[in-house]
């Protein structure tokens, strides 16, 4: 309990430091009046500080030059920067993902509109499309019914039950817990510790709202953070192979946490189809109404949502029965859902752009969902375009055209947008050679992990739509860059976007409607994919990063950092330059702190033991050569 203590004291002091440190660098952009030649960017800079709250921390990250690294290389002419995505408010750029999420969420009506400012505890008014607490498509079933008295309790002794791994228990739930006037047939074939989590949303809620997703935990702490600022509730399925810390973290925030055993995603275990199949429960066989209604909405201490007691008397004139449809459940489906790639084409790229005054040469980094990768690529590489063609939509791109094109001088050539790809992931052989396969993904030969990697929140073994728009569906047509302000990118994200289904029982019209799409997107002359090259990288050489990081730049990093710096090396020292050129500039991302890695990754009884690799030695040093040598960089 002291080292769960430490720990999450640790990583509170974390955040404290990465708001004041955003807070001093907004003073001093304010101070400075520095410009911004990006419609988006400009946009992103003028957010946020005025509204306040945890949203207002969001985005607008430090980007960084790291002189030690950079001085590894041989060509002096050659830098590299990290975009400081640590920084935001929940310690990883996630949290722009999740408030993308969750506000295409609201705006689409699948979860409730937020709280209103106005809220004082418990007594909160909704904004936007609700009646008395109730959405008006509901309203209509507002008869009341009589519900058969039933002592329920969830299945413990289900056969085969794969998600026993953690139990959820919650603080928040009350003596009303055990569904005692709920049809127990409602719950027949629900994991104890499922349910569990149901019911810690369900007392959480001050909207009726709940997000429901599936992730490695960086994720869910952006989910579960946004939530609660903005009175829904959340309930995370994370793997097993994560460190403990994410977990206990989750729980903190109130959060309902499921653990289950990781394996693949053709798996109904997977813990990705594990959260679908909750936000079924709840959002389309509404397993939960009746519990939700009689024993939180009616219970002893009338709980009061959006200004209304369990009564319901208010101005719209539903009172006493009320509708069995309360409940509003979300599945974010971070992986397929486009809004996650859009939140960084919108505001990680441009932000980065601006930082570079555009003189950005290669954009290096790995893929858990592939949101950041392709967002901030396709960003980077439309505005090269849009620089370098500005009046390129005229032309038809015939063959004699196509040629003058490529004879157009440029004072740089397109950025570079690299994949860094872990042991046991797919998606290196998509980018190199098409096929999405690794030899790991053997049944026979697949480890506890199911990756074969130490590394959190990176690696697939499948395509999903983020990072689809990256390779095999990511052929964009760069001559209709100037069109608009959203660019030729920013307007295929558009469309896709809004052919998404409102409900997620529509993928197969999704599917359908996503290939028509994206067969209107075919190649010209000025087409190309946004995902160019890719990079392996191991463990071992992630271990001999990080701590070189740590001893040479004071950066205390996790594996999927340590490894996203591996690759801006490799690329780095590929680089080069003419004389009388323009010195040329890699970025990559530091996705978290190594303050959540401490069980795993930052341990070394685990690495050693557990992974068979090599320490670094705590009284010992790696030298320049030394790791150049070890990463596998020649020089």
């Amino acid at each position: 309990m002291a080292s769960t203590a430490a720990t999450v004291a640790t990583i509170a002091a974390t955040f404290a430091l990465a708001a004041a440190t955003l807070s001093l660098k907004r003073d001093q952009e304010n101070e400075s009046g520095s410009s911004d030649g990006s419609v988006h960017a400009a946009a992103a800079a003028k957010t946020t500080t005025t509204e306040g709250g945890y949203e207002s921390l969001i985005g607008n990250t430090p980007l960084v030059y790291l002189p030690k690294i950079s001085s590894l290389l041989p060509n002096k002419d050659v830098n590299i920067f990290v975009k400081m995505e640590s920084l935001n408010p929940g310690g990883t750029g996630k949290d722009r993902a999740a408030r993308s999420m969750i506000l295409d969420a609201e705006r689409r009506g699948e979860l409730p509109p937020p709280l209103s400012r106005k809220c004082r505890g418990m007594d909160c008014i909704y904004n936007g499309d609700h009646v008395g607490g109730i959405r008006k498509r509901d309203a209509d079933a507002s008869t009341g019914e009589a519900y058969e008295s039933s002592n329920v309790q969830p299945n413990t002794n289900e056969k085969n039950n794969t998600h026993q791994f953690v139990t959820s228990q919650s603080n928040a739930l009350s003596s009303n817990s055990k569904c005692t006037n709920t049809n127990i047939n409602d719950f027949i074939n629900i994991p104890e510790n499922i349910h569990s989590a149901i019911l810690t949303a369900l007392h959480t809620t001050q909207t009726h709202g709940i997000l429901i997703e599936g992730t490695s935990g960086s994720t869910g702490i952006s989910l579960a953070s946004l939530s609660a600022s903005r009175g829904h509730a959340t309930i995370v399925i994370m793997p097993d192979d994560q460190s403990s810390q994410k977990a206990e973290f989750l729980r903190r925030l109130g959060c309902g946490v499921v653990v289950v055993k990781n394996c693949g995603i053709s798996n109904p275990d997977h813990y990705v189809n594990v959260a679908r199949r909750v936000w079924e429960w709840l959002e389309v066989e509404r397993r939960y109404d009746s519990y939700y209604w009689e024993e939180i909405m009616n219970s002893d201490e009338k709980r009061t949502i959006n200004g209304h007691n369990g009564d319901f008397d208010g101005p719209s004139g539903i009172h006493q029965s009320a509708p069995k449809k309360l409940i509003t459940a979300a599945f974010m489906n971070q992986f397929e859902n486009l809004a996650n790639v859009n939140s960084h084409y919108t505001t990680t790229g441009p932000e980065i752009y601006s930082q570079l005054d555009g003189k950005v040469d290669a954009f290096v980094m790995s893929a858990g969902t592939g949101g950041t990768l392709v967002g901030v690529g396709g960003y980077l590489k439309e505005q090269w375009y849009r620089e370098n063609y500005p009046d390129h939509e005229n032309l038809s791109h015939d063959k004699t055209q196509s040629q003058q094109i490529q004879k157009s001088e440029s004072k740089r050539e397109p950025p570079t947008i690299a994949l860094v790809d872990p042991p046991g992931s797919s998606l290196y052989n998509k980018i190199k050679y098409g096929v999405a396969y690794a030899s790991q993904q053997s049944e026979r030969r697949l480890r506890r992990h199911r990756y074969d990697t130490l590394a959190e929140g990176i690696g697939l073994d499948r395509i999903t739509a983020n990072f689809g728009l990256g390779c095999e569906d990511g052929i964009v047509d760069w001559s209709n860059s100037s069109e608009c302000k959203c660019g030729a990118f920013g307007r295929k994200i558009d469309a896709l976007m809004n052919v998404k289904s409102s409900s997620a029982t529509n993928q197969s019209n999704n599917t359908s409607a996503r290939r028509k799409v994206i067969s209107n997107n075919r190649s010209t002359s000025l087409s190309s994919s946004i995902v160019d090259d890719a990079i392996s990288v191991t463990d071992q050489q992630a271990v001999y990063m990080a701590h070189y990081l740590l001893r040479h730049e004071g950066l205390f990093v996790g594996s999927s950092t340590a490894m996203n710096l591996v690759g801006a090396l490799a690329i780095a020292s590929q680089m080069t330059t003419k004389e009388g050129e323009e010195v040329k500039n890699v970025v990559t991302v530091v996705c978290d702190g190594g303050q959540r890695h401490t069980s795993r990754f930052w341990n070394r009884d685990f690495i050693v033991d557990d992974w068979g690799l090599v320490w670094p030695g705590d009284d010992s040093d790696i030298d320049d050569k030394q790791l150049l040598e070890l990463l596998g960089i020649s020089i």
